[in-house]
């Protein structure tokens, strides 16, 4: 699959169209991937909220635009 302008102008325009003002695109495999692999289109206004994917991996690469990341330490309690 190519990501060039045109399918990232159409993940964008459904963006648009969705409440939440965010799109994704799978990149899994298959259904036994239990990874964390997704295109997001994410318009000014989203927010994610803070959420945890436990036994995978999420890495985040901005492609156009720019994210304000809020990482929060994970304290043990005793």
């Amino acid at each position: 699959m190519k990501f060039d302008k045109d399918f990232l102008d159409k993940l964008f325009e459904q963006a648009t169209m969705n409440h939440k003002f965010r799109q994704c695109f799978d990149l899994r495999t298959s259904e036994a991937d239990i990874s964390q692999r997704m295109l997001i289109a994410l318009l000014p206004g989203t927010v994610v909220p803070i959420h945890r994917h436990e036994n995978t991996t999420e890495s985040v690469i901005c492609l156009c635009g720019k994210l304000d990341v809020v990482i929060y330490e994970e304290v043990a309690a005793y």
